[in-house]
């Protein structure tokens, strides 16, 4: 099975008593109340698009409710931009996301000012925790993948 964000705590296991509290905030990130799971599942998808992580484009987060997936396969295809299915909050969230892939110190004020208005100052700050997460942790799959291959 390939290992991805979401199944990431059986490699950690080995880690000991660490392992659950880092699994603890992978949770929490997913429950918290600024940001919606499914948004954050767009984030996912959308760094695991950029990081060319086939095996975590698979998977769909079982902590968020589901996507349809047309509206995956446009996300994916890069239409989102155009694509009315994704609402105005989506579309600044998704575009915060592609500067934060690309360097975080980067990111315009207009950019951030866009998710702020969307998600509030709580919202901006649940979601610079959560793309950090959600990058390390598929950051951190992709490396037990190429040791297991």
């Amino acid at each position: 099975m390939p290992v991805t964000s979401a199944n990431l705590i059986d490699q950690l296991a080995i880690a000991g008593e660490a392992a659950a509290p880092f699994e603890e905030v992978w949770r929490a990130i997913w429950n918290q109340p600024y940001v919606a799971a499914e948004i954050l599942e767009l984030c996912r998808l959308n760094l695991a698009r950029l990081h060319r992580a086939e095996a975590e484009l698979a998977i769909r987060m079982p902590l968020a409710q589901p996507l349809p997936e047309d509206k995956i396969a446009s996300l994916l295809r890069e239409n989102w931009m155009t694509d009315q299915r994704f609402s105005q909050v989506e579309r600044a969230v998704l575009n915060f996301t592609e500067w934060y892939y690309i360097s975080p110190q980067s990111i315009p004020d207009e950019v951030a000012g866009e998710v702020i208005a969307g998600l509030g100052e709580s919202g901006f700050v649940a979601l610079i925790e959560a793309l950090g997460f959600i990058d390390g942790r598929i950051r951190i799959a992709l490396i037990y993948s190429r040791i297991q291959d």
